[in-house]
C-alpha cells in the first residue's frame, strides 16, 4: 500500500524538494518493514515516517521533531505519530545540545504502548539510511554526510556526534529484528 496521499503531499509542500525526496523516501523505507510492526503500529508509524521532517516546513520553536509533532497534534495525527515525530533520530539529544529541557518531549512520550520502542527503532533506520536526497545509504554513510555538512561545533554535527553510539545501536536493533 502507498501511503503518499494528496494530505500527506500537502503537508510536505513546504519542505524543499531535497528534504521532500528524502521525507518520501524514508517514508517508503518503513513501508517496506511495517509489517513486522505490531498492527496497531504500522499504519501510523509508517506516517510519521513520511512526515518526521514536517516540522522544517512549520516553523514554531526552530527544532523540527517538536515543531512537526505539535503541528501534526493540532491537525489530529494520533498520539504514535506525534511521538515518533517527537522522537526521531536522537531528538532528545539534540535538544539538549540545544538547551531545550527534556519536559519539551513530555506531551509526546508514549513509555505505555507495546512496540513503540521497535517503531522508534525502525524510524531511526529508515532515516539513517536514507541520504538527504531520498538516496539508498549505509548507516556509516548517513553519518558521514551529515557530519560532513554540518560545521563541527555547530549544533547537529554536535548532537550527531554525541548520539552517534545511540543512532547505531537503534540501527541496528532494527536491523536484527528484519
Amino acid at each position: 500500500m502507498n501511503f503518499v496521499n494528496d494530505a500527506l503531499a500537502e503537508l510536505l509542500a513546504p519542505l524543499t524538494e531535497a528534504r521532500r525526496a528524502h521525507s518520501l523516501a524514508v517514508g517508503r523505507r518503513m513501508e517496506c518493514v511495517a509489517e513486522l510492526l505490531p498492527v496497531q503500529l504500522r499504519d501510523d508509524a509508517t506516517t510519521a515516517a513520511y512526515l518526521h521532517d514536517v516540522g522544517y516546513g512549520h516553523p514554531e520553536t526552530g527544532f523540527h521533531p517538536i515543531d512537526g509533532a505539535r503541528f501534526l497534534r493540532d491537525l489530529g495525527y494520533s498520539r504514535v505519530v506525534c511521538h515518533i515525530v517527537a522522537f526521531h533520530t536522537a531528538a532528545v539529544v539534540e535538544a539538549s545540545v540545544r538547551g531545550l529541557d527534556a519536559s519539551v518531549f513530555d506531551e509526546f512520550r508514549m513509555d505505555d504502548v507495546d512496540g513503540i520502542d521497535t517503531a522508534d527503532d525502525f524510524m531511526w533506520w529508515a532515516d539513517l539510511s536514507t541520504g538527504p536526497n531520498g538516496e539508498d545509504f549505509t548507516v556509516d554513510q548517513r553519518l558521514a554526510e551529515i557530519l560532513k555538512r554540518y560545521e563541527p561545533g555547530s549544533v547537529v554535527h554536535t548532537a550527531i556526534s554525541r548520539a552517534e553510539p545511540q543512532l547505531r545501536m537503534a540501527a541496528h536493533r532494527a536491523s536484527e529484528s528484519m
